[in-house]
């Protein structure tokens, strides 16, 4: 091998990039090139791996944008995902669920004795009682905001008890199945991938429930999950069992179920839930987000490049090739030791050297664009984005119409419920035609609660108003209040424990003020009572 193709072979073992240079001349000292590949934990493949597009592909979201109704498994999945996922979204939605008081009164059609009445309106208000209709009633608006439909079944039957006292962790998940001993009425929740609307009847939706939602057990599991379903149900999927029924859907009773369905049609068999609206600006959100992530990655991993003192001849560098290597490694040893915290890094380099490193654009981390994909979010969801803290510029007139709006919209969804719960109540508890007993929600939130009761306070005070509507307008219970009022009156209180004496509580036959003093030793006390001046009358008396 000649000496020029021995020279040609060190210098591409040594990755050296120098083809300007004349290749007769062996004495040059030429640049000792170097890539260093830093291998670390990519966070962000396991961190933050969770995108929309991570758990359901383009298709999937393509048809559900296209025909949610058509797709309502994948649109309810996709909706439950990013309620978990987004927290606006999540906080928009609990807010909301939690916004109206749900103060009642209950009415009733008086065509009957007095006694009649009192059994039939204790019989409501001990069935809402056992029902907690107030909690209901948050799960209901939660689960069709949440997912576009909800389903319930409104089961009357003494608690079955049940002798097992062990469950397995399977058994323990649904906790809204679980019976309690002694309950007559309760409202079990129907599972929506079983449950679907076939029609109406009476203007009430007709609903079927897949029986094979029970194959999945088997031996004592499958006994225990029938015997927390509606009696209706479990003998219904008895008889598909002994080969007595064809079919797997079985029809409900209309008088027991109950179900609503938002931002659809009444033709339309599913409702859409708020989520799918805010899916596109969701989506890009996600991928915002992922783009500065990826920023971030670049700005922590920068690229620092040495370049090295150029000698007398152009593209020759002025160091020997071993002054390159060893000043190259003091060099990344320093800056690498630099991402540790603490203690101090020093190094001296040739004269001519320059260090730097490739700039990365930070302007995507303006806090401006991340408010306004915020402010769009909450656009879709109808809700002003100041109101749940998403960084929005909003002032406060603004704020309190939109929650106006949005309270709005939440009593139009709970009188519907309110109507569901009055006809399930009065078919199979009330069973009296002629005394029909409703409850009645007020219009009233925990912004405008105080308006309200200022409205009834003067209705009751100038218009003969409702003490009862007075009375559950500030949140009280009127019967327990009338109680407590009828026992404190029996009780004779008002007559024992007279209030103190004082400018307001006393009358014109009341004596009130200082006792007189008979041999006073004050002189102007003495010369007040000689000129009789508390008896002359006052020119505010006058």
């Amino acid at each position: 091998m000649s000496e020029e193709e021995n020279f040609k072979e060190k210098i591409s073992e040594t990755n050296s990039t120098s083809s300007s240079l004349p290749l007769s001349n062996f004495d040059k000292n030429y640049e000792y090139n170097s890539c260093v590949s830093i291998n670390h934990f990519d966070a962000s493949n396991f961190l933050f791996s969770c995108g929309v597009y991570n758990y359901f592909q383009k298709s999937e979201i393509d048809n559900i944008l296209r025909n949610p109704i058509l797709f309502h498994e994948e649109a309810i999945r996709l909706s439950d995902f990013i309620y978990t996922k987004n927290g606006i979204i999540s906080n928009s939605i609990d807010y909301m669920t939690a916004l109206p008081c749900l103060d009642s009164v209950i009415t009733i059609q008086k065509k009957s004795g007095k006694n009649k009445i009192k059994k039939v309106k204790d019989l409501m208000k001990s069935t809402l009682k056992t029902i907690d209709d107030k909690s209901f009633i948050r799960d209901a608006l939660h689960t069709e905001m949440r997912r576009g439909t909800a389903f319930y079944y409104f089961d009357v039957r003494m608690g079955s008890y049940d002798q097992n006292q062990f469950m397995t962790d399977c058994e323990v998940e649904n906790i809204v199945e679980i019976n309690e001993i002694g309950i007559n009425a309760r409202i079990v929740t129907l599972p929506w991938e079983y449950t679907k609307i076939v029609g109406k009847k009476n203007g009430r939706y007709q609903l079927a429930f897949n029986l094979r939602y029970f194959d999945d057990f088997t031996g004592e599991s499958l006994e225990r999950k029938l015997r927390k379903y509606p009696t209706e149900i479990s003998e219904g999927y008895y008889k598909k069992r002994k080969g007595l029924v064809n079919g797997d859907w079985m029809l409900l009773n209309n008088d027991r179920t109950m179900c609503k369905k938002i931002k659809c049609t009444d033709s339309e068999p599913w409702g859409r839930s708020l989520i799918i609206a805010t899916l596109e600006d969701v989506l890009y959100k996600d991928y915002y987000t992922d783009t500065k992530r990826n920023l971030l990655d670049e700005v922590n991993s920068r690229i620092v490049y040495e370049t090295f003192p150029e000698g007398k001849e152009k593209g020759c560098c002025a160091l020997s090739k071993k002054q390159q290597e060893d000043q190259h490694n003091t060099v990344k040893q320093a800056v690498m030791n630099k991402n540790s915290r603490g203690g101090l890094s020093f190094f001296s380099v040739a004269a001519g050297t320059k260090l730097d490193s490739i700039k990365v654009d930070t302007n995507l981390f303006d806090s401006k664009n991340e408010s306004d994909l915020n402010n769009n979010i909450s656009l879709d969801l109808g809700i002003c984005a100041s109101l749940i803290g998403a960084m929005s510029t909003g002032n406060f007139a603004a704020g309190q119409n939109n929650l106006q709006i949005v309270t709005a919209q939440l009593y139009t969804w709970i009188y519907e419920w309110q109507n569901e719960l009055n006809y399930v109540i009065n078919k199979n508890i009330i069973k009296d035609n002629k005394n029909k007993v409703e409850v009645y929600y007020f219009p009233t939130s925990f912004v405008n609660k105080d308006s309200f009761f200022e409205q009834m306070k003067i209705l009751y005070s100038e218009a003969s108003g409702s003490l009862s509507f007075l009375v559950a307008s500030a949140g009280i219970d009127p019967d327990v209040y009338f109680n407590v009022l009828d026992q404190e009156i029996e009780d004779g209180i008002y007559q024992k424990y007279l209030p103190h004496m004082t400018s307001y509580t006393l009358s014109g036959k009341d004596e009130g003020g200082r006792e007189s003093i008979n041999n006073p030793t004050n002189e102007n006390t003495i010369q007040s009572k000689s000129n009789q001046s508390n008896q002359m009358p006052k020119p505010s008396a006058t």
